[in-house]
């Protein structure tokens, strides 16, 4: 081989190992050694795309009062703008929160964000056949035999998260983190919230999706469907007033069972969140 070839080859391999660790390093870093993701709030101006599905927040920072709830109008504001996302055009959030603690500038919360619009359609199919064809028809067009109906006005479900937030102040507004998914959930956790408040997430009891219900239901002037199972002898205001579900109802698998406060008494039933004009039935 001539000594040109040799230098050829040598030179071909420093390139090759150059750029493994040069671009290596950034693609092909293990997770198990990645640091927590801080996400901080996204600038509208330079992120279509994130604008696109950036949160929609109805509160009006000179009216609001969420002291019934316990929560701070102006964290619950950033909350639905930065946490939430918006999956409708009609669709609006309502972001709920436990407070576990506050340290060093830092704010720490178990929140619960959902959007939610108004539906009064809903589409009706004759038979179990049709149905499914109708359900798995993208553009509708199986669903010729279903007829669309007037409901009565009610609140549907659109887009949904849950997840424990900690909030820093920046100026007049806040950075936020929050843990990845999977099993770097806990090791994020774990790393990031002190120790004293680490063990509040998983015994936080405050209803935060009763709560974020009752807020849609008084912004939309429109109650969500729910199924009343039992009423209870306990006297409410709120939803924060109502206990955990009964023991003979958490057993239960027809449904998840809520509490909530309907009429001044605490009552455990079942929602019904889903738009059936999006997801049709089946003829009563």
């Amino acid at each position: 081989m001539k000594k040109l070839d040799f230098i050829s080859i040598f030179a071909f391999i420093i390139v090759g190992f150059s750029a493994y660790y040069i671009f290596g390093f950034f693609f092909f870093k293990g997770e198990n050694n990645a640091e927590p993701v801080y996400n901080t709030v996204v600038n509208e101006n330079t992120d279509k795309k994130a604008e696109e599905t950036k949160g929609r927040s109805a509160i009006n920072l000179d009216n609001c009062d969420l002291r019934k709830y316990d929560m701070d109008c102006k964290i619950t504001k950033f909350l639905e703008q930065n946490l939430a996302w918006a999956n409708k055009s009609e669709g609006i959030d309502f972001c709920a929160y436990d407070y576990l603690g506050g340290k060093e500038g830092n704010v720490y919360l178990k929140a619960f964000c959902e959007e939610f619009y108004v539906s009064d359609k809903e589409m009706v199919c004759p038979n179990k056949e049709i149905l499914n064809k109708c359900f798995v028809s993208k553009d509708k067009s199986e669903c010729s035999e279903c007829s669309v109906k007037d409901a009565p006005k009610h609140i549907v479900q659109a887009s949904g998260v849950s997840v424990p937030v900690r909030l820093t102040e920046s100026g007049e507004s806040f950075t936020m983190w929050t843990p990845r998914d999977g099993s770097l959930y806990d090791k994020d956790l774990r790393a990031e919230f002190p120790a004293d408040i680490y063990p509040l997430v998983s015994k936080s009891k405050k209803n935060l999706g009763a709560i974020t219900l009752e807020r849609a239901e008084d912004y939309f002037g429109a109650k969500a469907v729910f199924n009343v199972e039992k009423t209870l002898e306990d006297s409410c205001n709120s939803a924060l007033d109502c206990s955990d579900v009964p023991g003979e109802f958490t057993m239960k698998s027809n449904c998840p069972y809520e509490m909530r406060c309907i009429d001044g008494k605490c009552v455990v039933g079942c929602y019904d969140l889903i738009d059936h004009f999006e997801l049709p039935i089946e003829g009563k």
